[in-house]
């Protein structure tokens, strides 16, 4: 199913919404990520679900705008490094000490016809 590109107000009335009613903000963000997810296949989305889900538990957690832009750097950072990895096969590979101990799963492994 192909998906159409989504239609966002232009980026100054974005901010002034987000300055002058916060919550109208949050929920025409949590209606933009709704109609995005609802659009992938029916194959992707539980795990679209998982990973908004996520991220909204990761942004619950930060102080200011700022926090969540440096917090959700980190976590793209992360997903990539993932990425990468499950590309070159080296699965649960470190790149660095501090890496977490997430697993890798290949999509080889779970998505035989992903090319």
């Amino acid at each position: 199913m192909p998906q159409t590109a989504q239609q966002l107000p232009p980026f100054d009335e974005l901010v002034k919404l987000a300055q002058e009613d916060e919550a109208a903000f949050e929920q025409l963000k949590r209606d933009k990520c709704q109609e995005m997810i609802q659009g992938a296949s029916d194959e992707m989305q539980p795990r679209l679900w998982a990973q908004q889900s996520h991220i909204d538990r990761l942004v619950g957690h930060c102080k200011n705008p700022h926090h969540v832009n440096v917090m959700l750097s980190r976590e793209l950072r992360k997903q990539v490094v993932k990425f990468q990895h499950s590309l070159q096969g080296r699965h649960g590979e470190a790149t660095d000490e501090k890496q977490d101990n997430s697993t890798v799963v290949s999509f080889d492994d779970r998505f035989s016809d992903w090319r």
